[in-house]
């Protein structure tokens, strides 16, 4: 097994994993072309990365995070907007997801008193799970903010995601405070600081 960050190719197979087993949250009800899109933008920005876990050069889990989620969202807004509208057309006039897109693109906005890097997605197959992925990868995560001289961060998890939770609170994060974003949805932000 190793873990190592993710080339642009890598992008189509995160999401899959992504789409596979986050399967509660606004992104995974969307396209997984434009889930793709998003990934590469995460992986060839700067203000963000992704590491992967590989066997064999296959794919069996991954961790991406973001220095900045504000100048990220710009980024992608900036060189993905169009394919995005094109690939979310069908879902650009319900209201619903405007209203979610709009929640998710504002959410930075909203929580501005916290520290702009966060862990944003992570997810091993299930065939790999309970071997230890989850933390190697978090280790190299965290190298990764140490680089960038990133002494705290946060991750957003919708309170319906126990095992998630657990993980966090097993590995030292700590509970900020609840709050509420699509569809009233409650989830938990946790802090994360870097010794």
């Amino acid at each position: 097994m190793i873990f190592c960050l993710a080339d642009k190719k890598d992008a189509l197979q995160i999401a899959q994993i992504h789409k596979n087993e986050i399967d509660k949250g606004f992104l995974s009800s969307l396209d997984i072309i434009f889930l793709g899109n998003f990934y590469g933008a995460l992986i060839e920005s700067k203000f963000s990365f992704c590491i992967v876990a590989k066997e064999d050069d296959r794919i069996v889990g991954f961790i991406s995070g973001v220095f900045d989620l504000d100048k990220f969202y710009r980024y992608f807004l900036k060189n993905y907007f169009f394919q995005s509208v094109v690939l979310l057309c069908k879902k650009v006039f319900n209201i619903s997801y405007i209203k979610k897109i709009l929640e998710t693109l504002l959410y930075p906005v909203k929580e501005k008193n916290l520290p702009p890097a966060e862990l944003l997605t992570m997810a091993v197959l299930k065939q790999f799970q309970g071997q230890g992925i989850a933390g190697k990868m978090f280790f190299e995560f965290l190298g990764e903010m140490k680089k960038r001289d990133i002494k705290t961060f946060k991750v957003l998890v919708g309170e319906e995601l126990k095992s998630a939770i657990a993980f966090y609170e097993k590995n030292g994060f700590t509970f900020l405070k609840n709050t509420t974003i699509h569809n009233r949805k409650s989830s938990r932000i946790y802090l994360y600081d870097i010794k």
